[in-house]
């Protein structure tokens, strides 16, 4: 189990009362990450239930994406927008709700939607890639690359 100072994002030990890096007093047991596992099941939930509303909705205007690593269907503009708007007011979307996961920012507070929209961009238009430079640059707290980019990370409720 990882645990990260809420005030600097620094890799701390799970006893640590106060950041090596930064000072800041830590309650570690609020910051637990997410594995990996379980926001991929989360991921499904939502492209499950957003890919039949999607689906239902656009389905006469029906065409295929001409590049590789950049999703622009209209399942990726919903995906989006659900995640934009249920990530950056609730912190959760429906999937992470159910896997009892929720995005924060390094210190484990609630994001904004700004903050929101800036991390759901990689995971709606641009998955494969947001996810294999986020496993080979940013592993010990397992962000994709806009989570890195957003300051963003998924925690255990």
């Amino acid at each position: 189990m990882m645990v990260y100072c809420k005030k600097c994002g620094k890799e701390i030990s799970e006893d640590a009362e106060y950041c090596s890096g930064c000072g800041a007093r830590q309650h570690v047991d609020e910051l637990v990450l997410a594995s990996w596992g379980e926001r991929f099941v989360a991921f499904l939930i939502d492209s499950l239930l957003v890919g039949i509303v999607a689906g239902m909705v656009a389905w006469p205007f029906r065409w295929h994406d001409p590049f590789p690593f950049l999703n622009i269907g209209v399942n990726s503009i919903f995906l989006f927008l659900y995640w934009t708007y249920l990530e950056g007011t609730e912190g959760q979307s429906l999937g992470k709700r159910a896997m009892k996961i929720r995005v924060v920012d390094l210190r484990g507070d609630a994001i904004n939607m700004s903050t929101s929209m800036y991390q759901a961009v990689g995971k709606a238009f641009l998955m494969p890639l947001d996810v294999i430079v986020g496993w080979l640059l940013y592993p010990d707290k397992q962000q994709r690359l806009f989570n890195y980019l957003s300051g963003t990370i998924v925690v255990k409720e």
